[in-house]
């Protein structure tokens, strides 16, 4: 999900206690969270906050304009100022080209702004350049386009100099109003380039800074103590070199580079960023996953973040006046995740797979949540499974002897990543084990409050893998090896459950061989009650047919709250 994350959306409400499961009608609030925007507008336009940003540059005027390889619906180029966005995609050939969506032939990994200019490399190895209204967001058009340029991870354009940087280190110099090449030269290991007021071009190669002229002669200036330097640029007023330092410092670096031996002049974030002060903690001077920052006419700085190879989380992007105090941000946290609450908080507490949110129900929607901590420290915990491409989307929380214990699930399930806090005290989240199944991709697994895990369609069957106490470090211990085999649940093909141990109760659903859903990842086409669950007797409450929508779909998702259950539906319903 690319613009909002729903916390709340019941569709149908079934009495769990009943003697029977009577479908009935129930009040409900829509609302969400994780991201600024509400996504709302006509397909493909609309304003949310995208899933990714690679690389950022800035306008004179204070527009902030991003590069992505992806954002699910379409936004890999998009335009913030003053914490709005456009609403009008960019497309290639202004959308017919046939693209459909996932980007309209923008997914890139690096942009430039030159007057009323926005050039792109995209994945094609196409340089396009669109024209716009400098102040107005949605008056991007399409203008033209040079093929077979090759894949880009730099460029920028000053003056009559368009520079971009290959991803196989050639280096091409064009010109910003016809776009033909005017010379090249290789520079191996480069991924990032700013161009000087002089015409003289900066390179990331590595961890260091390297200084060339236009034809690629080797200048003086090299900068060895950049950190992990990602984004550059040149500040619009003072004319320092910025450098986004994505290493331990997590800061923004400023360099006086007018003498042959540059000199760090400034550092802008809370040294150690999400390490800072209280680990994971959000505050505004704290920077995470710096992808790249500039400064307009008026010293305004714009940073982007991103932490994460793949899709990425955390992504925001601040704006600070020149003394330092927070302008504006906006925020997406939300790609394929589902939420949970915590259930120490009342519904006050959000856990996503990354993000821990404050919500405040009696605001109104969109206005009701702010993000509190990012649980997961790229810099003190860079093994993080979640760091990988295959990060969680779904984060479960649940506590246990008073203890923050949470789960995570990828978009095609899978199996379950555990992780656990060292204190209430602290944000970033420990991993802990891992449960997987060896039938590969699964969906029926559950978490629940005694801080057991569950597979309904384990190769061994229904099984069970109890929390067995804590060790001496205060994490929860498992026998992995020996999960238990769960009994007496017969009849039924399991593709979700939920256990609740306060009861012994088990909630499944899947199919039979008379009734089966007709589409794959849903909870299938009936949902079965079992009492007595793990007593090796298990008796059976009851048996009911699950709801289809308007397209003969089953839900999508069940969960249970008190005496109900409660499903999701993957498309609408009309009502009768």
């Amino acid at each position: 999900m690319s613009r909002v994350v729903t916390i709340l959306l019941i569709a149908v409400g079934f009495s769990l206690f009943a003697g029977s499961a009577i479908a009935q009608e129930l009040k409900y609030v829509t609302d969400y969270a994780g991201n600024t925007f509400n996504g709302k507008g006509q397909a493909p336009n609309g304003k949310w906050m995208q899933n990714v940003v690679n690389a950022i540059d800035v306008a004179e005027d204070g527009t902030v304009v991003t590069a992505s390889f992806w954002d699910e619906n379409g936004r890999c180029t998009a335009l913030y100022r003053d914490g709005d966005v456009n609403s009008k995609l960019l497309m290639q050939y202004n959308g017919l080209g046939g693209h459909g969506c996932w980007g309209w032939g923008t997914a890139s990994y690096t942009v430039a702004v030159l007057g009323n200019s926005i050039f792109i490399v995209n994945e094609d190895g196409q340089l396009l350049r669109f024209s716009w209204k400098p102040g107005n967001l949605d008056s991007t058009e399409y203008v033209e386009q040079v093929n077979r340029v090759g894949k880009a991870v730099g460029l920028d354009a000053r003056g009559d100099l368009l520079v971009m940087v290959g991803d196989k280190g050639r280096v091409s110099i064009r010109s910003p109003k016809d776009l033909k090449e005017t010379g090249t030269f290789d520079l191996p290991g480069a991924s990032n380039v700013a161009i000087d007021k002089k015409g003289d071009l900066w390179f990331v190669v590595g961890t260091r800074i390297v200084h060339r002229s236009i034809d690629g002669k080797e200048l003086a200036g090299t900068i060895e103590d950049a950190g992990v330097p990602t984004g550059i640029s040149f500040d619009s007023k003072t004319g320092q070199l910025i450098v986004c330092d994505n290493g331990k410092r997590q800061q923004v670096l400023f360099y006086d580079v007018s003498a042959a031996t540059p000199k760090l002049v400034r550092k802008f974030g809370d040294e150690g960023g999400l390490s800072s002060g209280t680990p994971g903690l959000v505050t505004p001077g704290k920077l995470w996953g710096l992808r790249g920052a500039g400064t307009d006419k008026a010293g305004n700085l714009y940073v982007g973040m991103c932490i994460g190879p793949w899709q990425g989380f955390a992504t925001t992007i601040k704006s600070f006046d020149p003394s330092g105090k927070l302008r504006w941000e906006t925020q997406c946290h939300g790609f394929t995740d589902c939420y949970s609450f915590d259930p120490a908080s009342n519904g006050t507490m959000l856990y996503g797979c990354e993000e821990i949110i404050a919500y405040d129900p009696t605001k109104p929607p969109g206005q009701s949540w702010s993000l509190k901590a990012i649980s997961v420290d790229p810099i003190t915990t860079p093994n993080d499974p979640r760091m990988s491409e295959k990060k969680g989307a779904t984060g479960i929380i649940q506590r246990v002897d008073g203890k923050r214990l949470m789960v995570t699930v990828g978009m095609y399930a899978g199996g379950f990543q555990l992780f656990s806090w060292k204190s209430d005290r602290d944000w970033i989240a420990q991993p802990v084990t891992s449960f997987s199944n060896p039938r590969g991709e699964s969906w029926a697994w559950d978490f629940d409050s005694a801080g057991s895990v569950w597979c309904g369609d384990h190769a061994e069957g229904l099984v069970r893998w109890k929390m067995l106490g804590w060790d001496a470090d205060g994490m929860p211990k498992y026998d992995r090896s020996a999960p238990e085999k769960i009994k007496g649940i017969d009849g039924i093909g399991i593709a979700r459950l939920r256990y609740l141990p306060e009861t012994d109760t088990l909630i499944v659903s899947g199919n039979t061989e008379e009734k089966k859903t007709k589409a794959w990842g849903l909870i299938g086409a009936v949902m079965t009650r079992f009492d007595k669950a793990t007593s090796g007797k298990p008796e059976r409450k009851w048996t009911i047919d699950m709801p289809v929508d308007d397209g003969g779909l089953h839900p999508k998702a069940f969960d249970v709250a008190g005496d109900y259950v409660f499903t999701t539906m993957v498309a609408a319903t009309k009502q009768k």
